[in-house]
């Protein structure tokens, strides 16, 4: 029996009965409270949701914090090791988890299949081969080069810098609802391949794909404490967790709003903090362009994952003298190509 069919996982989301993954095990809230999640397409009711406390979220931290020193010890090839069957299992449930992802977020499966499921697939790939090979290739002038320790010389016999590459300890994930699976998995895989642990809280309104996930990454073997998940409301969850003293580092996407507030209490604390906000990107259209590609560049900018991505075209500045055609020009493909109905 594979590691996949041992998931025996659901291609319902009502089916899916989501629980806190803590130290290994699939615990409820301590609160014994639950919100209820919604199919964005229908408004039906689908699965209720723990709804943590701070109690949830040390629980977490502490086991994270315990699992810490293994982890952080454990060969790089094991780790990578681990990472690529996570990787493969994704690869294996991709239809089941882009239906998931499509009754939870609302995004149609064909993107969930095509697009997000084999990123979050790659993107454990990439981690794993990154930690081996000390190289991770990109598409910039230089490699990035990962070592336990760069030894930079100014000149001979006047100075020399040691730079160390250490992992930072616990880190608290924090996901938005827009790409659910591949946003804890972008979070997920460079956090645990250097050696990290993390306390993951996803967003309330898309948490099936993140909990399916735990139990793919317990099927798949992490040992307990490695990964968390905490599943709750900002308030209630996703504050304890910033304002833990043994949470070394935050990663946040979400709102600009939020952003401030998490890093305004992490500042005092000398959190390392890495936010994602939300943009308002513009696209320039003037009347020397190809009025085509740029009609169907941005038709595509401004309605794919339903306009749901923070690097989207959300505005559209059009030279004058152009403007009555590129505007009847986008009308006329939005209306062909764009299709409003079941995702």
């Amino acid at each position: 029996m594979t590691m996949s069919n041992m998931l025996n996982m659901p291609v319902n989301a009502k089916d899916v009965k989501i629980m806190n993954y803590i130290n290994g095990k699939f615990v409820a809230p301590t609160s014994g409270s639950y919100l209820m999640s919604y199919n964005p397409a229908t408004g039906e009711e689908m699965t209720p949701i723990p709804d943590s406390v701070a109690k949830d979220v040390d629980n977490a931290v502490r086991a994270a914090k315990n699992a810490f020193p293994m982890w952080s010890n454990m060969p790089v090839t094991e780790r990578a090791a681990m990472l690529n069957r996570i990787a493969d299992m994704i690869d294996e449930n991709c239809q089941k988890l882009a239906t998931l992802e499509s009754q939870d977020q609302g995004k149609p499966i064909m993107m969930a299949a095509m697009c997000d499921m084999p990123t979050c697939a790659n993107t454990f790939r990439q981690f794993a081969k990154y930690i081996v090979d000390g190289i991770m290739e990109t598409k910039s002038t230089a490699n990035v080069m990962m070592t336990k320790m760069s030894v930079t010389k100014n000149e001979p016999g006047t100075m020399m810098a040691v730079t160390q590459h250490v992992p930072a300890g616990v880190a608290g994930l924090i996901t938005p609802w827009n790409f659910p699976m591949q946003m804890v998995c972008e979070k997920i895989a460079p956090c645990i391949a250097v050696g990290n642990t993390c306390v993951v809280k996803p967003t309330e309104l898309t948490s099936v794909t993140p909990f399916v996930l735990s139990q793919i990454m317990d099927a798949a073997g992490i040992p307990a404490g490695v990964v968390n998940f905490v599943f709750g409301t900002g308030t209630n969850a996703g504050e304890p967790l910033v304002k833990h003293k043994d949470v070394r580092l935050i990663s946040f996407t979400g709102g600009s709003p939020t952003g401030a507030k998490i890093g305004a209490m992490s500042g005092g604390m000398y959190k390392r903090v890495s936010l994602e906000l939300g943009g308002k990107n513009p696209s320039l259209v003037f009347n020397d362009c190809d009025m085509n590609h740029a009609v169907a560049t941005n038709v595509r900018a401004a309605f794919q994952n339903q306009g749901e991505i923070c690097l989207c075209s959300s505005r559209q500045y059009v030279q004058r003298d152009v403007y009555d055609m590129y505007l009847q020009m986008f009308r006329q493909m939005t209306m062909e190509e764009v299709v409003v109905g079941d995702p």
